[in-house]
């Protein structure tokens, strides 16, 4: 099997007890040297890049060794819950059925061997006689806030336990000590780490008195590092220590070579570059002219905008964000839209004829790798001023740049989809609100963290990112029918396989060259 568990759980209910639930069986007595203790499939996880949801559901179901079904009254009238469970009653063992109660009651009748469904509102009435005896289950509905769900938490801990034990096929003690056990493995190799560390920085420092040249290239070594451990962390700080160290072996008459390195590298990470907390309380509004407002052609494309809005079907419980442009010089219009029903969202170039009364309409999706559906849904649109950028604010914490321009260029040679930047803050919070700023030389996105308190969801740990508008350069290499298999659009690159004895056909898997 693929997965050890599939989780099956209402969002609206329990999308941070899921998430939280999952990461936890995923740590909890997990090995040293394995990335994970066990696979487990959540579709805010596995979804991202799929193209029929339903279908990637199914199949990381039907892969699964067990099925985790948080129980809640919002989980039992869930449409989605009810074919899951279906789906394993049809396909799967219920001896392999866990339950995790979140919300509302289960009442078992031992004299009719099924739930007392006049009192039992935590589950779907499909598991109806569906198991031989009572079944048993783990009870979340102590667990409070957010915070207090990590395997810091003893209460929460101990219900990681009964599940992650099943899932491991092991008894309760015997989980509790595989956990200890791999506990402590952990932290002897980190206290051995550390006293390497420790050796390893004592001998620099001594070296450091024994002559400047080498305190200068320790201090320039540790600079990089540093850099290159916070690349994945931290991409404004990975950038700022890359700088530094390249200003430094300037400064000091040294190889710059391993820091310009590394600075190349940050810098075109695909994250971008960004400084936190420039601005605060930024109002974050689209203003209309009082001129455009009485321009007869704006309102005629604004009804145009307003009616392909209407024309796409809203989302559950998200809903459609959308900007529009319009350049009263030429009577053009950009139009661009998104919704979770939409598999992308999607940009309109709205031309009036003044002459005819007509107006054109050509669209283009726009598609970037990653970004589709429920886990990536745009929250934010900003249009430039002068029409020639878009800013998209995703939930998975990303912001995509992309050329107006570039989707309606009727160049065939040109990767229309990939004339844009990829930005990525350094947090896990989603991007609500996203705006041009300084004459649009710069762009602004704000991320919230949410909690949930007296049944409320609220926007916490409110963050500023401030990023340069500038598109990254690049070569884009495609398969080809020439004699490397692949070269650029411009017909000038090619990549170059390094060592011997590489076979060509799989050269994309092998280290290579420009």
């Amino acid at each position: 099997m693929k997965y050890h568990a599939f989780i099956s759980y209402s969002h609206r209910q329990d999308g941070i007890l899921g998430a939280n639930l999952e990461k936890a069986l995923e740590k909890f007595a997990k090995p040293t040297f394995k990335r994970r203790a066990l696979e487990i499939f959540r579709d805010a996880n596995d979804l991202s890049a799929a193209a029929d949801l339903g279908n990637k559901i199914e199949a990381g179901l039907l892969d699964s060794e067990y099925f985790i079904f948080m129980a809640s009254q919002a989980s039992a009238r869930s449409k989605w819950c009810q074919r899951e469970v279906d789906l394993w009653k049809e396909h799967k063992s219920m001896d392999n059925f866990l339950i995790a109660l979140t919300d509302g009651e289960i009442v078992y009748d031992e004299a009719t061997s099924d739930f007392d469904w006049t009192k039992t509102t935590a589950l779907p009435k499909n598991l109806s006689v569906a198991f031989a005896g009572e079944p048993l289950y783990t009870d979340f509905r102590t667990i409070g806030a957010t915070e207090e769900q990590t395997l810091k938490n003893i209460n929460f801990e101990g219900k990681i336990v009964h599940i992650a034990a099943t899932l491991h096929k092991k008894s309760i003690g015997d989980m509790v000590g595989e956990a200890v056990k791999q506990h402590k493995r952990t932290m002897r190799l980190r206290n051995a780490a550390i006293s390497v560390l420790s050796i390893l920085l004592i001998i620099a420092i001594s070296a450091s008195f024994v002559a400047l040249r080498q305190k200068d290239k320790a201090l320039l070594s540790t600079y990089i590092a540093h850099s290159q451990a916070q690349f994945n962390q931290d991409p404004t700080k990975s950038l700022r220590l890359a700088e530094y160290a390249y200003k430094f072996a300037k400064q000091k008459n040294m190889p710059v070579k391993e820091a310009s390195e590394q600075l190349i590298k940050v810098f075109y990470n695909g994250f971008g570059f960004y400084q936190k907390n420039q601005v605060t309380n930024f109002q974050f509004q689209k203003n209309t002219s009082v001129s455009l407002e009485n321009n007869p052609v704006y309102n005629h494309i604004k009804e145009i905008a307003e009616s392909i809005n209407n024309e796409t079907p809203d989302g559950f419980y998200l809903g459609k964000v959308d900007d529009l442009y319009f350049n009263s010089a030429t009577n053009q219009a950009i139009y661009v839209l998104s919704g979770t029903e939409m598999p992308f969202p999607k940009i309109y170039a709205i031309n009036y004829d003044m002459q005819s009364g007509t107006s054109q309409i050509n669209s283009a999706e726009i598609k970037l790798d990653g970004f589709s559906g429920y886990t990536a849904y745009v929250q934010d649109i900003e249009i430039t001023l002068d029409g020639q950028y878009t800013l998209l604010g995703f939930a998975n914490a990303k912001a995509a740049l992309i050329d107006n321009q570039a989707y309606f260029n009727t160049n065939i040679e040109k990767n229309i989809f990939k004339d844009r930047s990829v930005l990525k803050s350094g947090t896990n919070y989603p991007i609500s609100k996203v705006a041009f700023v300084d004459e649009a030389t710069h762009m602004l996105t704000l991320s919230y963290d949410t909690e949930i308190k007296n049944e409320f969801r609220r926007n916490v740990d409110s963050t500023y990112y401030y990023w340069k508008k500038e598109p990254f350069s690049y070569i884009e290499i495609r398969n080809s029918e020439t004699e490397h298999q692949n070269s650029s659009l411009d017909g000038n690159y090619y990549m170059k396989l390094i060592g011997e004895n590489r076979d060509n056909y799989f050269w994309f898997h092998y280290a290579q060259k420009v």
